[in-house]
This record gives structure tokens, sequence and C-alpha cells, in this order.
């Protein structure tokens, strides 16, 4: 009498399991994370996934005031085809009708990751081995949410292509650079110094950083290499683990799968640290 249910258990068991081990791969687009229009996410769902799945959340570029998470859905299942859960985020744009500044994008990104991590067990992935990946302003997002909002260490690792590091350096680059980055943050440094502080990835490095991992072609004009080599010196100071890949010949590639080797320098960081 005691046998008995014990082998239908197992039996259980095991048809659980190998109904797990042959999920087929899923889209699930444009899922809402929040009640305004913009606040909107893609899940790209690997085959075969399970609850040590890792998920690679992408953010898109567009100077903070344009852009949509549907031009990194090639990236997205670039990924998904090696194995990881993707999730491409949309947030909230400056410099539009409703003029959302700072810290509104962040904020977006922070409700994102939370209804991600929410729906783990619905997806069958994991709860909590994230690596944040973005596209220059997402690049940027992507590197303050890690510094300064990753409270419960389910961000292992960041990645950013492009991304500005210094808000106020970049301010000083240009007229126009100016005039985005303002539109951004809402105000001027002359009206509000303290905030170019508090929008810069760079002013919250310290010893316990996230590892990061940065491309950026020399020849950009859209958002200096400076401003990626500056942060890494950052983080070489607080012996945080990085490294910088640079493209000597590139400029601001908004197509990030013709950069030589991008994917590939992904995949190997991503074995070493999201885990």
């Amino acid at each position: 009498m005691l046998i008995i249910p014990c082998l239908t258990f197992s039996g259980c068991q095991k048809e659980e399991t190998k109904n797990i081990s042959s999920l087929e791969a899923q889209d699930l687009t444009n899922l809402n994370y929040g009640t305004h229009p913009s606040q909107t996410v893609d899940i790209y769902l690997p085959k075969n996934r399970n609850s040590e799945t890792k998920t690679i959340i992408l953010v898109h570029g567009g100077s903070w005031l344009a852009g949509d998470k549907g031009e990194l859905r090639d990236l997205a299942l670039t990924f998904r085809n090696k194995g990881y859960a993707t999730a491409s985020v949309n947030y909230r744009l400056s410099h539009t009708a409703e003029n959302h500044v700072f810290p509104a994008a962040l904020d977006d990104l922070d409700n994102a990751i939370k209804f991600v991590s929410n729906k783990s067990q619905e997806w069958n992935v994991s709860d909590n081995l994230y690596s944040l990946m973005g596209l220059s302003a997402g690049g940027h997002l992507a590197l303050l949410y890690t510094y300064t909002r990753n409270t419960d260490n389910k961000i292992k690792t960041v990645i950013s292509i492009a991304g500005p590091t210094d808000l106020l350096s970049l301010y000083n680059t240009s007229s126009q650079h100016a005039q985005v980055v303002k539109w951004f943050v809402g105000q001027t440094p002359q009206e509000n110094t303290a905030i170019y502080k508090e929008v810069s990835p760079i002013s919250f490095v310290k010893n316990s950083s996230k590892p990061t991992l940065l491309f950026h072609g020399k020849q950009d004009l859209v958002v200096p290499y400076q401003q990626s080599l500056s942060l890494k010196v950052k983080l070489d100071e607080f012996d945080v683990k990085n490294k910088l890949v640079t493209y000597t010949n590139l400029g601001h590639e908004a197509d990030v799968k013709v950069v030589p080797g991008f994917v590939s320098e992904c995949e190997a960081w991503l074995a070493e640290n999201l885990k």
C-alpha cells in the first residue's frame, strides 16, 4: 500500500520533467508592465528552458527621446537561440508632449525588471540570473540601474554599447548634446548641478559594482569614446571586473550584430559573469 503512491508520484515527476525539457520557444510581445502605452516589453523564451535559464534584458537607444524595443528584436532572437530568455523593454521618452524627464525611464526599467521577475515561474526561467544590456541611451540606463537600483542582486552583470556615463561631460560636448541631455534630465547644470551627478553612472562606481562589459567605437560622434574610457578608468580604480572592447574604425553603430566579434564577446563574458 505504501509503494503504489510512491511509484505514482515518481511517474508524475518524470512526466513533469519531460514536459519542461520539451518546452518550445515562445514569443510574448507587447506585454504591459504598467498603465502607460510606453510601458511594454517583448519576451522571447528559448526552447527547453528551465528554472535555471538566464535572462538578458535589452534596453534600446535613441537619445532617451526616440527608439523602440522592436529595434532589438533580431538581437533578442540571436541570444534566445543560444539558450537565453530575452526581454526587450520600452520606456517613457523625453521631449514628448508629456515630457517625461529623469527618473521616468529608470523607474520604467525598474518596473519592467520586477514584472519579468514576477513572471519567472510562469515562464519557467530563473528569477534572479539577469544581465542588463543597453545600446547608447539604453546603455546609460542599464549602467545606472545596475549601479544604483540593483538592491536585490538580480542583475549579475551589465553590458553597455556606446552608453553615456558622465552626463555633465556629455552636456558640455556641444550645443546639440546639451539640448538632448537637458531634455532627458529636465534641467541644465546651472539650474541643478547635483542632478547631473545623480544621472551619471560614473558617479556610483564602488568596489561592489557588478562586472561591466563596454563596447565603443573611437570614431563615435554621438557618444564620445571618452565616455566609456572614463568609466573603465573608474572601474579599474575600484578594482571592479570590467572590459572595454574598442573599435578603432567604428562610430556610433546602431546595428550591433554587424560589429565584429560582438556576439562572441558577449557570450564569453556572460558565461563567466552571469551566474
